[in-house]
């Protein structure tokens, strides 16, 4: 059921008794633009949210809302705890909106996810959010990206990641000195908790004989600064969240190889770092060498995103050398790179990996028999996914490898994305090679045109998002 959908009957009134009511199917609600939502359907709305505890997730970001209508949300935040996900506004919300909507923030311990991208705030809005936030609440994801906090902004703000799970904050234009407070506040953070607990140690010994205050923890895990001019300044000032962090994003941020160079050394064997995104950062085979370096430390990362790069078949033979030492990487995208054969020489090095894009690598037909000879080894029994789109592969190279593949080579592979830039299908005949394999295969999912898979995503890509879904209901 829609919202506000051409000819769906249902109005503000109808929504507001089932709120006020508890309709247990109402728990996730998005407003789109064919619905009107004025002032006084804001002020409506939120006082049946205010007591309402079956609602999750509200969604309005169609719509342009007033500081007043930020107050109204602001109050529901105070009172209701059963609200667990909101996003508010379109890019006219601005910094006093957002002080206003920041006021009820304090306290909140039910609201988990707060998505506030592009609402053309910037550091006096974060300002107040950062006070709201640091006085206490339960929120676990936060976007501020498409924001332009810049380094003033960034600094504002910056105190109050550390005690949130996941920060989304791409597309900021934060600098090198942005990068600099995220950092130190960490490191503040961290001390202000080790006080703490020395303090409550102490408290607990009965010293002063007060109530120990509840401890904060230093929760950020997942940190996204894509495309934000870093450069290797503001690389190399991100050192002190490379013992924290989980996932950290860094695609278009100007890197280049001194940048990856100084983030590659900076990574503790120690780190709990899992994932890393380096796309788009114009880092070449030195870059390339350095990470493979930071691998054979024998890290935990697991999942190695850089495509977009120009690492070469160089920087290919240095990553390979590494996965050949077994390290814990399990997913690679290193799609778009300027590689060649290279690519299928990484490719026999990695037989650990699950996961592997090759888009756009320069294989030709000898780079497809090399794919094809290394998939046939039989250490290769992990491979779920390989992406081999726009490789150049004509029709005597993609018959080697569909007949290594029918033969059950790589019995693990699940998805094999061949579609767009690959001679191969425009051939006549090919569709019979393809159910063939499908048939030899039927757990192999074969992408080569649109329409193929139910989902197919490049390894790395964003999630396909439903855009026909305006009310879901439990």
């Amino acid at each position: 059921m829609a919202w506000g959908a051409p000819g769906s009957g249902q109005g503000v009134d109808d929504w507001v008794r089932r709120l006020i009511d508890d309709d247990p199917s109402l728990t996730s609600i998005t407003v789109f633009r064919s619905r009107k939502f004025g002032h006084e359907e804001v002020k409506e709305l939120c006082s049946a949210l205010e007591n309402n505890t079956t609602l999750n997730d509200f969604t309005a970001i169609s719509h342009s809302l007033s500081v007043e209508d930020a107050h109204q949300f602001a109050g529901v935040l105070r009172t209701n705890n059963t609200l667990q996900s909101l996003s508010l506004g379109n890019s006219s919300f601005g910094n006093e909106a957002l002080s206003a909507l920041s006021g009820g923030l304090s306290g909140n311990r039910g609201l988990q996810k707060l998505d506030l991208h592009g609402k053309s705030f910037g550091a006096s809005g974060v300002q107040a959010l950062q006070e709201a936030l640091v006085a206490g609440s339960g929120l676990d994801h936060l976007s501020l990206s498409g924001n332009s906090l810049g380094d003033e902004g960034a600094a504002a703000v910056a105190q109050a990641i550390p005690f949130i799970r996941e920060v989304d904050l791409h597309d900021c234009e934060i600098g090198a000195s942005g990068a600099m407070s995220l950092a130190t506040a960490l490191e503040h953070a961290k001390d202000a908790v080790e006080e703490q607990t020395t303090n409550t140690m102490l408290q607990n010994g009965h010293v002063n004989g007060s109530t120990p205050a509840p401890k904060r923890k230093i929760r950020l895990q997942i940190l996204r600064l894509d495309g934000n001019p870093l450069g290797f300044s503001g690389t190399s000032a991100l050192k002190p969240l490379l013992s924290q962090l989980r996932e950290l994003h860094l695609g278009r941020a100007g890197l280049g190889d001194e940048g990856a160079a100084s983030l590659a050394a900076a990574i503790p064997a120690s780190s709990p770092l899992e994932l890393l995104d380096i796309n788009d950062n114009d880092i070449g085979p030195t870059g390339a060498e350095a990470l493979a370096d930071a691998l054979d430390r024998g890290l935990m990362l697991k999942t190695l995103r850089m495509r977009g790069n120009r690492i070469g078949d160089q920087g290919a033979a240095a990553l390979g050398r590494a996965l050949a030492k077994g390290p814990m990487l399990q997913e690679l995208d290193v799609g778009g790179n300027q590689m060649g054969v290279g690519a299928a020489e990484l490719l026999g090095q990695a037989h650990k990996l699950r996961k592997l894009s090759l888009f756009a690598s320069r294989l030709g037909d000898e780079g497809a028999r090399l794919v094809a000879d290394r998939l046939s080894a039989a250490s290769f029994v992990q491979l779920m996914e390989l992406e081999l789109s726009s490789c150049s592969i004509g029709t005597e190279g993609m018959v080697r490898l569909f007949d290594v593949l029918e033969s059950q080579a790589a019995p693990a592979l699940e998805m094999l994305v061949i579609g767009g830039g690959n001679p191969a299908l425009e051939e006549e005949g090919f569709q019979g090679r393809v159910e063939a394999l499908r048939a030899a295969r039927p757990e192999l999912d074969v992408a080569w045109k649109a329409g193929d898979a139910s989902s197919v995503q490049q390894l790395g890509g964003a999630p396909e998002v439903d855009l026909d879904a305006e009310l879901r209901e439990a």
